[in-house]
């Protein structure tokens, strides 16, 4: 039986901890200067960011706290390189502000450095969301 790669070990433990609203473990395992963003990312999207440092992606969970709730939050594969990792995943929430609800698979691409996160790009189907949160 092969172990877990680490680097995907501490990505699914950042998933746990979302998963149980414990952002300081998540912070632990961030770079200073850690950033948070999404391709094609909007302003119109108030958890769009871009979000740097640790402050600054706090900041990015309680946006994402505030403006919606999941309703589903599910990696579904996992693929390890040397200093990133790729993750689907299925979301499905609902807009607080608007009831919409939004049901996507994104990817998720983290980026690591000396044993922690340094970056963290979400790529997601940008216009379903626009028209959930417009």
């Amino acid at each position: 039986m092969s172990q877990l790669n680490p680097q995907v070990q501490m990505i699914q433990d950042v998933y746990a901890a979302f998963g149980k609203g414990d952002i300081p473990a998540i912070l632990a395992h961030l770079s200073a200067d850690a950033e948070f963003s999404f391709a094609g990312g909007s302003r119109d999207v108030p958890w769009h960011g871009p979000w740097r440092g640790r402050e600054g992606v706090r900041q990015f969970f309680s946006a994402i706290a505030e403006g919606v709730e999941f309703k589903a939050f599910e990696p579904i594969s996992f693929a390890a390189g040397a200093d990133a990792i790729a993750v689907r995943l299925r979301l499905v929430y609902q807009v607080r502000r608007t009831s919409r609800v939004v049901e996507e698979e994104q990817v998720h691409w983290w980026t690591l450095r000396g044993g922690n996160i340094t970056s963290l790009t979400h790529f997601e189907d940008t216009a379903q969301v626009l028209a959930a949160v417009r």
